[in-house]
């Protein structure tokens, strides 16, 4: 956070970009590199497999411009490391995120004319969980009218769609979901999902006797995504659920609020919903 609000206030005082280097083992001639137009922060990390896509789209959204980032020399280390940076590409950090393996490059790099990217201030963006970070960042990153961001297999972000034909109402799905994102409302038993809960681990679809559950990666960068819908079936498409527990007849409720400009997310008037047996919460 601190990285981050210095590299926010250099940038509206100057105009200069920031670039941020994260390194575990220091490139040769690192501290002598530098240029006219931009104010480079190299930071050594202890660890690079314990820097996330949330800290990099964090720092891309609130401050830094580019961020290079060494790769991991440790052979499990090296695919993890790529899914997150995929993971910042698809939600906004294309061509803000490099990897480099040493010195080589890293100096023609460095030296390269940048121009600011427009930032938040960093404590807008850093609020709640990391992953509500991950989201609000992305939301800050991308264009305005991006509803829904597309993101590779194996990203931790995405949707689950039902097949109400194979579906037996079992509800083992819901007993062995770790993270509430599927539960059932009171009223008649519907399965009911939460996007910006859901982890994509997968116990869902494994235990699913019937194999009526699929997921796809993505990300829902409205405001509905913290919102549970009813599973509708084809493609993952969902129904809103009203304070009854059905669904929404009017469709004007299913369309966003217009956005606001300013803001990572567009402000809704949130509806409550029903209590699930599930986690006995409202």
């Amino acid at each position: 956070m601190s990285l981050c609000q210095e590299a926010h206030g250099r940038k509206l005082a100057t105009g200069r970009a920031q670039i941020l280097v994260l390194y575990e083992l220091e490139p040769p001639g690192l501290d002598e590199a530098g240029t006219v137009h931009s104010d480079i922060v190299p930071v050594s990390v202890c660890k690079l497999e314990k820097i996330t896509h949330a800290d990099l789209l964090h720092g891309l959204a609130s401050g830094f411009d580019v961020i290079y980032l060494q790769a991991c020399s440790a052979p499990q280390g090296k695919d993890p490391q790529r899914l997150e940076v995929d993971l910042v590409r698809a939600l906004g950090g294309l061509g803000r995120i490099l990897l480099f393996n040493g010195a080589a490059g890293l100096d023609r790099r460095l030296a390269a004319r940048l121009l600011p990217f427009p930032s938040v201030a960093p404590e807008v963006l850093a609020v709640g969980s990391r992953r509500d970070t991950a989201r609000a960042s992305a939301a800050a990153l991308l264009p305005a009218s991006t509803g829904h961001a597309e993101l590779p297999d194996q990203a931790p972000y995405g949707s689950v769609s039902l097949d109400e034909d194979l579906c037996n109402s079992c509800n083992s799905c819901v007993w062995v979901c770790p993270s509430d994102a599927l539960s059932l409302t009171e009223s008649g038993g519907a399965l009911s999902f939460v996007e910006s809960l859901c982890t994509q681990c997968g116990l869902c679809v494994s235990i699913c006797p019937q194999r009526a559950l699929s997921m796809m990666p993505g990300m829902d960068l409205t405001a509905y995504a913290v919102l549970p819908h009813l599973l509708a079936g084809e493609g993952g498409q969902m129904e809103p659920t009203d304070a009854g527990g059905a669904a929404a007849e009017d469709p004007a409720a299913m369309e966003p609020p217009p956005a606001e400009t300013g803001l990572p997310f567009a402000e809704v008037s949130l509806t409550p919903v029903p209590e699930t047996r599930h986690t006995g919460r409202v």
